[in-house]
Parts: structure tokens; sequence; C-alpha cells
């Protein structure tokens, strides 16, 4: 019995490790699902960026057959968070998160589209509680 305790805490964990290494942010809905980040790339050509030598870029495709809103980030070096909102991701459409000067990290937020009673959080509230 008292293995059967610790193998289900270690699952637990180990999920719930699994989720915050695939930048899903926790506690959100089960939308979150359906953004699926499918390929990234280190120091592409960037329009956006002066310098891309360390441009990260991560990209997402709605993969359920459900309408999204969706809000991603990427981690700048300096720790602070670039955001993009999407609204009404159809499935099958992708969209990038990009940093010019990226650590590689990435979060995202995702709500049935147009669902107003799930609301994302300001850029302020990420940099302030995912800044590390």
């Amino acid at each position: 019995m008292k293995n059967t305790k610790v193998s289900s805490v270690k699952m637990f964990v180990a999920g719930a490790f699994l989720l915050l290494v695939a930048g899903v942010a926790p506690g959100y809905d089960e939308y979150n699902r359906c953004l699926v980040k499918y390929k990234s790339e280190w120091s592409k050509p960037c329009s956006q960026c002066q310098d891309h030598s360390k441009s990260y870029r991560a990209y997402f495709r709605n993969e359920c057959s459900a309408v999204i809103d969706v809000k991603v980030a990427a981690q700048e070096s300096d720790r602070r968070w670039k955001t993009f909102t999407r609204l009404s991701v159809q499935p099958g459409d992708t969209l990038v998160g990009y940093a010019c000067k990226g650590t590689g990290k990435y979060l995202f937020w995702t709500r049935k589209a147009g669902d107003a009673a799930v609301v994302f959080p300001s850029d302020a509230e990420i940099d302030s509680k995912y800044t590390k």
C-alpha cells in the first residue's frame, strides 16, 4: 500500500514537471491541449529584430476542432516576456511567438474563442510572475 502512495505522488510530480517544461501555464482550461508547439528555431532572420543572431521562435498549431483564443509569451535574455495575442485561431491554424534575444522559454494561455470569463494575464502580470 505504501508503494502505491509513493508511486502516485511521483507520477503527479512528474506530470506537473512536464507541464512546466512544456511551457503551459498551469491553471487555465482544457483548451491548453489544443495548442501544440511543433517547431522552434534559433538565429533565423527576423524582420522585427535588429539583430537576429540570438533570436528564438516557437511555432504553434491549433490541433483541436475548437476555435480558440491564444496568448503566447517568449522570454527575452533580460528575462522579460514578449507577448502575442491572437483571437479566433481556427483548427489547423498556426502562429509564432518570438524573442529577439531569446532564452528558449515560452508560455501560453488558451481559452474557447470569445470566452470573456477566462481572462488572459496582463503583460505586467506575466513579467511579475514568470520572470526568473
